[in-house]
């Protein structure tokens, strides 16, 4: 986990170093029970599976909800960019599709029985950076690793709070955590708001 941090704050020093002129601001966060896909947000993540070519949950409905464009977008990355699939705790980028989003980041999380939970703060980081690159104002998370690949919720809003509390930036003004049960809402709150 040090190695994370080590990274965030050398590229939020960089970052602040080529913009000292800019207000710089921890963004404000919402935390919402809704479905992702219908969010309004200058970027959408989605938790996406290495081998980019679909899943179940999350994946599944942001690729239902944006058409066929993400699909062939994220199958061209996959035969020209990633061959062997895209690693836990990258992110990258493609069109929205149908989606009310300017662009939709694909991040991969840790599996809870066989990856380091502390990957998912590489998730939320590098999804973060590729927003900042995007010029997007806001950008909404799904709990990533939380569905089928197990991770608890409660460890999720711990390296969700952990990454938040050590943010900020002159081009990110909200954050938007999208939960889809009622338990996991009032975690997340829970969590969030010590």
């Amino acid at each position: 986990m040090a190695r994370v941090k080590d990274e965030f704050t050398e590229w939020m020093h960089r970052t602040r170093s080529n913009n000292e002129n800019s207000v710089w601001e921890k963004p404000k966060v919402v935390i919402t029970q809704e479905d992702i896909s219908k969010i309004k947000a200058d970027a959408i993540v989605n938790a996406a599976n290495s081998s980019l070519l679909g899943g179940s949950g999350v994946d599944w409905a942001i690729r239902q909800a944006g058409g066929l464009e993400i699909q062939r977008e994220l199958q061209v990355l996959r035969e020209e960019v990633y061959p062997n699939g895209l690693e836990i705790g990258k992110a990258i980028s493609t069109f929205p599709g149908k989606l009310n989003t300017r662009i939709v980041i694909h991040t991969v999380g840790p599996r809870y029985y066989k990856d380091n939970p502390g990957l998912l703060k590489d998730c939320y980081v590098n999804s973060l950076k590729l927003a900042e690159e995007n010029g997007c104002k806001s950008i909404a998370f799904p709990a990533i690793s939380t569905g089928a690949y197990g991770l608890p919720i409660e460890k999720s809003a711990e390296i969700v709070k952990s990454v938040l509390e050590n943010y900020q930036s002159n081009i990110v003004k909200e954050v938007i955590l999208v939960l889809w049960k009622d338990e996991d809402l009032n975690v997340y709150k829970k969590e969030l708001e010590k």
